[in-house]
Formats: C-alpha cells, structure tokens, sequence
C-alpha cells in the first residue's frame, strides 16, 4: 500500500504473486534467514556451548551412523539442545534451516565454510542367510549369476555412485536386481537375506546382519562433509560438535 504496487495477482484457482510481490518475498526470506543465524550466535554463551543446534544429515548417514552416537555428544555437552534433520532434500544454511549440514556432496555455495569429515568406501556385503542358500561368489565375474539388491532409479539418490554394484556387472547379460529407492531400505533387504549390494561402510552396524563379501572389488569412496555458514564461524556449538565427530570418525577407523 505504502509502494502503491500490487503484490499478488488473482486468478481461476487463487492468487499468486506479481513481479514485485517477488521482489519482496525474496528480500524479505533472506532477512529472516540472516536473523535466524544472528540470533543463534548472539544466544550462546562466551564460555560454553549452550543453546539449540540443528544438525542436518541424510537418511542413511543420519540414521546409521549420527543417530546411534548423538547421546555422547549431548551427555557431554548437556546445554546444548540438539535437534536433527532426517531427510534427503537440500538445507538451505543461509536461510537458518540449520545450523550444520552433513553433506555427501561439497557444496556449491562458495560461502559456506566445509571440511571433509569422513571419507568412506562402498563395500559388497551379504547376509548369512543369503550365503547359506547361494554361497560366496569367488570374484566379481561371479555377481551375475547372483540376485543383487540396487537403489532404484525413480528417486535421485543423497549419495554419489549409490549404485556401484552396477557398475561391476556386464552390460549384456540380463541379472535378476531388486531396486530400492531408499538407502536404508537397500541395507535391510540385503540384511534379511534378498541378495548382494553395495552399501557405504557406514551404514555396516553391529546389528544388521550384513557380511561383508568380495573385498577386492574396485569400488569407489565417497567424502562427507561438515559444513555450516559463515554467520556461524567461532561458534562453541559449531566448534564442540565438529571436534566430537572428528573423535568418532577417527575411533572408528582403528576399530
């Protein structure tokens, strides 16, 4: 009103937003954005991290691998009120989304601050079950007469080469393959017996059954990497949760 622009525009099925509306709304979502990681620094305290922290991760990392060591992080650091994003879509940082993102792909946004956390490798694996029916094959000439368990492709897969296993198999000979579109789901078919996959070696838990097979595969690594805005740099939360990852990422790798 005070512009004397017209922000949104009437049609058959509602309204939408005219040009300026556009205008505004952009501006308008990016200043929230930059209010949102201003209050969360200026809420902290100067001498120990204190305050909410929103970690995003995908579903497979989140729930494999970040879930199951998040309870030492907030025993250690019990003013801290962690939340965490479960989820495969894009976190926008610079809009306050959350405060960290642990991603399986570096950044395109050249202001974010990142560091490669965790560089891990997809490895073949089985299950008992399915080794008891079909046995081991001897190498990976052998995957084709074996059923193999793939992400499907009707959704784009959080990490790169997903689909590896593929990758081992002749391109002219047709092989029996259950897709997947879903990380987790893959690791629990192969778990419960439906056939041969590859997974990160992060999602290889105690407690999922799964065997690793075939270890002179050439398959590929992958890094994760921490990342989180500028707006953040110095802060004790960012800073507490970075270094306690680093410890858990290294203990694993002597384990």
């Amino acid at each position: 009103r005070d512009l004397k622009v017209s922000l949104f525009k009437r049609h058959a099925r509602g309204l939408t937003l005219t040009e300026q509306g556009k205008i505004l709304f952009k501006t308008a979502h990016d200043i929230f954005g930059k209010i949102a990681l201003t209050e969360a620094k200026l809420t902290e305290s100067k001498e120990n991290p204190t305050g909410p922290l929103t970690i995003a991760a995908t579903v497979a990392f989140g729930t494999t691998w970040l879930a199951p060591r998040i309870e030492k992080f907030t025993n250690s650091y019990p003013d801290i009120d962690v939340s965490i994003i479960i989820e495969n879509k894009y976190t926008d940082l610079a809009q306050g989304e959350a405060d960290v993102a642990l991603r399986l792909t570096e950044p395109t946004q050249m202001d974010l601050i990142r560091f490669p956390l965790y560089e891990f490798q997809f490895k073949i694996y089985s299950s008992p079950e399915y080794i008891e029916k079909f046995g081991i094959p001897k190498d990976v000439s052998e995957l084709p007469n074996h059923k193999i368990v793939a992400f499907g492709d009707s959704v784009e897969p959080s990490i790169p080469d997903v689909n590896c296993i593929l990758d081992l198999l002749p391109k002219n000979k047709k092989v029996k393959t259950l897709f997947i579109s879903n990380m987790y789901g893959v690791m629990r078919a192969i778990g419960g017996g439906a056939g041969i996959g590859a997974l990160p070696e992060y999602m290889r838990i105690s407690n999922n059954n799964l065997v690793p097979i075939l270890p002179n595969a050439d398959t590929p690594k992958t890094i994760i990497y921490f990342t989180y805005p500028p707006e953040l740099k110095g802060s004790k939360k960012i800073e507490a949760l970075r270094d306690f990852l680093v410890r858990e990422v290294n203990k694993e790798k002597k384990s």
